[in-house]
């Protein structure tokens, strides 16, 4: 089919076909993450990705900010510091889990918890209004761009942020998934985001940012559970694979790092009541 105009595509389709056939239930994703949330949370957070991204945000003290997918709270601890009030909303008991330990320890007593599937939920009513809503790294694999979109917008009362990668290729777990001979599918790239939003009459900005990563492994095997996601597969050759994720560490003092650099895309726009 032939479009004359940008805003005649359907930019939903396009995302599900770049990413429709990852699609999850909720109790997938769910044990997804809890099975994950300690390892990803322990490398993640020694990354600058975080301080990169509330330095691009407009954040007030009087301001309440939902945060879709927060986790762990990589982002919500710190912003709780600079704003009002937190809502964090994610899926994973694991990753909220680990967020609720940080809060006492902390003694935090401006973040609330929600443990909903966003996806499934009825946002508007189930949501109270936010002067932010931020979705850091977090945008559905496959049908619910459009919704998502706009159920951000309906419930934020001054800036909505996204944040996806700016790289749709990964050329290490393209390779860990060949290995493991798992399908790999590269991420949705970021301007169908930035178009859906068009399509919805939201004219949003974009910002290309890097962020820095320094992992840390005590052993291999963590390593090897990092990169595997914690599933390998009965018939993989976990010698070849152990070796494919060893070179792609340093070895120092008993443990394994790595150090990389990842391009993110910031997704913004002021929301107009």
């Amino acid at each position: 089919m032939n479009y004359k105009y940008i805003k005649d595509m359907d930019w939903e389709n396009i995302w599900k076909m770049q990413a429709g056939h990852i699609l999850h239930t909720g109790e997938e994703a769910a044990a997804f993450w809890d099975k994950r949330s300690e390892s990803y949370e322990k490398n993640v957070s020694q990354s600058t990705y975080t301080d990169e991204l509330i330095k691009r945000m407009q954040l007030s003290p009087g301001y309440s900010v939902l945060d879709v997918g927060g986790g762990s709270g990589l982002m919500s601890l710190p912003i709780a510091q600079k704003v009002r009030h937190v809502t964090v909303l994610d899926i994973s008991n694991g990753m909220l889990n680990l967020l609720k330990s940080k809060i006492e320890s902390l003694g935090i007593s401006n973040i609330d918890i929600v443990n909903k599937n966003w996806y499934e939920m009825d946002v508007k009513s189930e949501i109270k209004l936010h002067d932010i809503v931020l979705a850091s790294r977090f945008l559905p694999m496959g049908n619910h761009l459009r919704a998502t979109l706009e159920n951000m917008t309906t419930i934020a009362k001054t800036y909505c942020y996204v944040t996806w990668r700016a790289q749709s290729f990964d050329s290490i777990e393209a390779e860990s998934c060949r290995l493991l001979d798992k399908e790999y599918t590269p991420y949705p790239e970021y301007p169908v985001i930035y178009n859906c939003l068009y399509q919805i009459g939201i004219k949003a900005d974009i910002e290309i940012f890097e962020s820095e990563t320094n992992m840390y492994f005590r052993d291999l095997s963590e390593a090897v559970k990092y990169y595997s996601k914690n599933t390998i597969p009965d018939n993989a050759d976990l010698d070849n694979y152990e070796s494919f994720v060893k070179s792609l560490l340093t070895e120092n003092n008993g443990g394994f790092y790595k150090n990389s650099s990842t391009k993110w895309a910031l997704i913004s726009w002021r929301v107009e009541k």
